[in-house]
């Protein structure tokens, strides 16, 4: 026998945002049952003009199916929007920390797109910050800010887009200056092991070791005048 599928409730929650649905699904002969979905409310309009004066609305199984997955959509929405609460995401760490918390893969992707068209992810400006902070606080070279951007989740589409510019307005060449002032010992850069494993860690830091020399170079100068 053909299952009667139809929600038989629904309520608004959240301001109106979200909706409380009760479904029952009927397989005749007093076989029924009862499913409660909560879904955002513009969702619904994937189902059809569902009003509460509407009640009961008949469901097709594929209507039925749709509804299902936008309540699991809903919920890993809602689960996304905590979780930036705490910290800022990338989409594809969102993504991650869905799919560790038992979403599934789609259902997490759909949710962390739900996400970035409500405005809540604006990867560029996050990018903007962290060049500022790794380049001008950790005094970071180019070499290591990428590394780190693409570390943090960051897609490639928006470093593409933006972070050569944002490099660009960045003075490497004095910020070298101030971490070498900070970490070398002028007195002992004629020891060759010594002047290796300094050029060695600034190249950690995303340095060439031929911007570290000529950096060097002008800080002795400086230091002459």
């Amino acid at each position: 026998m053909e299952l009667s599928i139809s929600i038989v409730k629904l309520e608004a929650k959240r301001m109106g945002e979200e909706a409380d649905i009760t479904v029952l699904i009927s397989a005749g002969e007093g076989k029924e049952e009862t499913k409660k979905l909560s879904v955002a409310s513009k969702m619904l309009f994937e189902i059809g003009n569902i009003g509460v004066n509407a009640l009961p609305y008949p469901l097709t199984s594929e209507q039925y199916d749709i509804l299902e997955y936008d309540a699991q959509l809903w919920s890993a929405v809602k689960k996304g929007l905590d979780l930036l609460a705490y910290a800022d995401n990338t989409k594809s760490t969102l993504v991650q920390k869905l799919r560790t918390r038992g979403f599934d893969k789609y259902v997490a992707q759909d949710a962390a797109d739900y996400i970035c068209k409500l405005g809540y992810i604006d990867e560029r400006h996050m990018m903007e910050r962290e060049v500022e902070r790794l380049a001008n606080v950790k005094l970071f070279g180019k070499a290591r800010i990428r590394n780190e951007l693409y570390r943090k989740g960051l897609s490639r589409e928006v470093m593409d887009e933006g972070l050569s510019e944002l490099l660009s307005e960045i003075d490497f060449e004095e910020n070298l200056c101030k971490l070498i002032r900070k970490k070398c010992d002028f007195t002992r850069l004629n020891d060759r092991k010594y002047r290796e494993s300094f050029y060695g860690a600034m190249y950690r830091l995303g340095h060439s070791p031929s911007d570290t020399r000529a950096a060097i170079k002008l800080c002795i100068e400086e230091d002459n005048e």
